[in-house]
């Protein structure tokens, strides 16, 4: 009886983190079009952070920050996306990409997609293509 009374409430706990998940996600869906290239670090981050809140940490990814050939770079992740796998994947998020506090980047494209476990991923990489723009990531 202990043991079906367990499984009934890990299924519960479970099922009420997906409605958390699902929630911000339909937060973040409404807002994410007012986002716009140039915008500045704080403006974006005031639009899209309060879409996360709902969402329980262990299930939200962290910010990346470095500086790179003196260019302070900076990646937010927005969940945007779930899977109901269980897991948590770089699919199911969108990457928002800073230079020097200034939006230049949205989505995995601008990173060359998302990582997968195990897979390496190159250090750094300069996009200058057709842009007046150069991202450093």
């Amino acid at each position: 009886m202990k043991v079906i009374l367990i499984l009934i409430s890990a299924l519960i706990i479970a099922g009420c983190s997906a409605m958390q998940i699902d929630a911000g996600i339909s937060k973040y869906d409404t807002v994410a079009d007012q986002i716009e290239l140039g915008m500045t670090k704080q403006e974006a981050l005031a639009v899209l952070s309060p879409t996360q809140e709902s969402i329980p940490k262990s299930n939200r990814k962290r910010p990346e920050k470095y500086i790179k050939n003196d260019v302070k770079v900076e990646i937010y992740y927005m969940r945007s996306a779930r899977q109901p796998d269980g897991l948590t994947t770089d699919d199911e998020f969108t990457p928002y990409l800073f230079n020097d506090g200034k939006l230049v980047g949205i989505g995995w494209q601008v990173l060359g997609g998302p990582k997968t476990q195990g897979q390496a991923t190159s250090d750094t990489y300069i996009n200058n293509s057709n842009t007046n723009t150069t991202v450093i990531y």
